[in-house]
């Protein structure tokens, strides 16, 4: 009986923690509850499987539907006000989460900076952040799934600036 009670008590222990883990927009979110200047959008799998459907399909030379096909959900949150409040309130939870986020790339050109983030599990990326900041705009798109390097680097040249012939 004890042995039963233990288990069952490990079982419903095991499904909280697991409850309690967030994404980084959602989180992010909670923590920026009552700003009424961010908007968020949600793409689910059947939104990404008509994506790939109508837009990719067979023609796809690139290898983007298998790389979309791996991706669980995409979520985009967005300011037009406050980019920089945004984005140093955004770069701080992730760094403040650093047992979970790595950062992989970053650039800084004034008002123009991104920073990417992932987050792994053994040898698999299950979460992808970018963040984004054009003057007063501000932008974080969020992927989850099973992602690869090859992914990200295609994710990677689209966010960050090409070097200047000078660097």
């Amino acid at each position: 009986m004890k042995l039963r009670l233990w288990f069952s008590g490990a079982v419903f222990l095991l499904v909280a923690i697991i409850a309690q883990a967030q994404d980084f927009v959602s989180k992010y979110m909670d923590e920026n509850a009552g700003d009424s200047t961010l908007t968020r959008i949600s793409v689910s799998p059947k939104m990404m499987e008509e994506i790939l459907e109508s837009s990719v399909g067979k023609n796809d030379t690139t290898g983007v539907a298998d790389i979309i096909a791996k991706l669980k959900s995409m979520q985009i949150v967005n300011s037009r006000e406050e980019g920089d409040t945004h984005f140093r309130r955004a770069e701080a939870l992730a760094r403040k989460n650093s047992a979970r986020f790595k950062e992989l790339a970053s650039y800084d050109e004034g008002n123009d900076r991104g920073r990417i983030f992932v987050r792994e599990q053994k040898d698999h990326i299950v979460e992808l952040v970018l963040l984004r900041q054009e003057a007063s705009q501000f932008t974080v798109i969020n992927f989850t799934g099973d992602m690869n390097r090859d992914f990200i680097e295609q994710l990677r040249h689209t966010m960050l600036p090409a070097p200047k012939e000078d660097e």
